[in-house]
């Protein structure tokens, strides 16, 4: 890869379009599901809501799924703005609670490596990544970013993009990672979307 971030890479931007494209419609999708659900409910008998109220639970579960991940977009796409592709440098690997998990190595110290993770909830068995790690078809991914705070992963070309992060990075009431870190790293994760606390 020769360009300066990955969002610089036009079929990064395709891919991200692609990727925004399906998120959408599957958020769209579920939504419409609910109509579709109420309809049910209103031409069938009564005594069959003890039937409908789980199916509403689960579209209400995935429907939430859908906008969490609608939600990521703009996330990835603020890091690919920051950062360059490192083709096939994240070892990718299937843990026993069924989520994934993406092995970096540490930007300042390349010996030691920093994990991040996504899958592991319910509803997120049937995710792309978790059942392509799964099935061994996939062991190594692109990745852009800092492991230690935010980045995403793809599979080459750049297809399939994934917005990762350390929960310390994106959740306020935990601190965030400063030992170790150079100024210059911290103020690229800022620029990339991460908590990275005061200077």
């Amino acid at each position: 890869m020769h360009h300066k971030t990955g969002w610089e890479d036009p079929a990064t931007r395709h891919a991200w379009r692609r990727t925004a494209l399906f998120r959408c419609a599957a958020l769209v999708g579920w939504i419409l599901s609910f109509f579709a659900w109420l309809f049910a409910v209103v031409m069938t008998p009564a005594w069959l809501l003890v039937l409908w109220l789980p199916v509403l639970l689960v579209g209400i579960w995935y429907a939430l799924l859908a906008l969490i991940a609608v939600a990521a977009l703009t996330g990835t796409r603020r890091v690919l703005r920051v950062y360059p592709w490192q083709v096939g440098i994240a070892e990718v690997r299937s843990k026993k609670n069924g989520s994934t998990q993406f092995v970096v190595p540490n930007p300042d110290r390349p010996e030691k490596t920093v994990s991040l993770g996504c899958g592991g909830m319910i509803g997120t068995g049937r995710h792309f990544w978790v059942r392509a790690v799964k099935s061994g078809r996939l062991t190594t991914a692109w990745f852009a970013g800092n492991p230690r705070y935010v980045g995403v992963v793809a599979t080459p070309g750049p297809q399939n993009l994934l917005r990762v992060a350390q929960r310390e990075a994106t959740d306020s009431r935990m601190s965030p990672r400063k030992r170790g870190v150079s100024p210059e790293a911290r103020a690229l994760a800022r620029a990339a979307g991460a908590q990275v606390g005061e200077d």
